[in-house]
């Protein structure tokens, strides 16, 4: 009989004495295939998570193994695969399973901890982040990769001339799509997914995406952004939250009209 390729991957990838490897697909959202991978190992009960992306969007797979060396705060990584870009599968990863652990909604404070040590984890390895593909994307790119989506608008000059105001904020690892259902609560703190967005830019945007769906889920994002107001580097005055969230509603508009 030949071996399942599915309980062989898992095998490799997690170590011991793997049987009964059983794939649950998860929800998909277009860019990104989604399992859930039962198994027994050891005589226990375990589970991961398999993520393959679409063909050419490598940044997640490349990224995430390189956080993990760096930081508790992203799921742990058994294994990846890169195919060439030519190639009709896109990259994977087989990483923890977090998906049913608290969501970071229940604890914002230790969310912006989390983001606050992943980006002092990597703020020497910039030339190492663009190596591995991660581009560099200033707010004002951001918004003019949006502003087509829209007739002519007042919220698109706004949203311009803040993203000019953020040039001056630190550069640092940029999450891109920073909500609490991309954020799980683990033992060690919180957990941070769904890297497929990630830039070296205005991390501040970050916090103005968090913020956002903080309100959206009935929570005050006061005391999250001023922590990470306090502890970023970045300048204390509160027109820079606000010059991200002019920039950050017209992303999220943009999005919402693409959906």
């Amino acid at each position: 009989m030949s071996e399942d390729p599915l309980a062989a991957l898992v095998s490799r990838s997690v170590g011991g004495s793997v049987t009964d490897v059983v794939a649950e697909d998860l929800p998909h959202d277009g860019l990104t295939e989604r399992k859930r991978l039962r198994f027994v190992r050891d005589g226990s009960a375990s589970t991961a998570i398999f993520e393959r992306s679409a063909p050419g969007t490598a940044v997640e797979a490349q990224l995430v193994p390189f956080l993990a060396r760096k930081t508790d705060h992203v799921p742990r990584v058994y294994s990846r695969g890169l195919p060439p870009p030519h190639a009709s599968l896109g990259p994977w990863l087989l990483v923890e399973d977090v998906i049913d652990r608290p969501s970071g909604c229940d604890d914002p404070l230790a969310l912006v901890r989390a983001k606050l040590a992943i980006e002092r984890a990597v703020q020497g390895d910039v030339p190492a982040l663009r190596a591995l593909g991660v581009p560099q994307v200033t707010p004002g790119e951001l918004v003019a990769r949006v502003a087509p989506r829209f007739s002519a608008d007042g919220a698109i000059v706004d949203a311009a001339l803040a993203a000019e105001r953020l040039l001056s904020w630190p550069v640092a690892l940029v999450h891109g799509d920073l909500r609490c259902s991309r954020v799980r609560l683990a033992e060690r703190g919180a957990v941070l997914t769904g890297w497929r967005s990630a830039h070296l830019g205005c991390a501040l945007l970050d916090i103005a995406r968090l913020a956002a769906d903080l309100r959206a889920h009935g929570r005050s994002p006061d005391a999250a952004t001023a922590l990470y107001m306090d502890e970023s580097g970045g300048p204390q005055d509160a027109e820079w939250l606000l010059d991200a969230e002019t920039v950050d509603a017209l992303l999220r508009e943009a999005r919402a009209s693409s959906n």
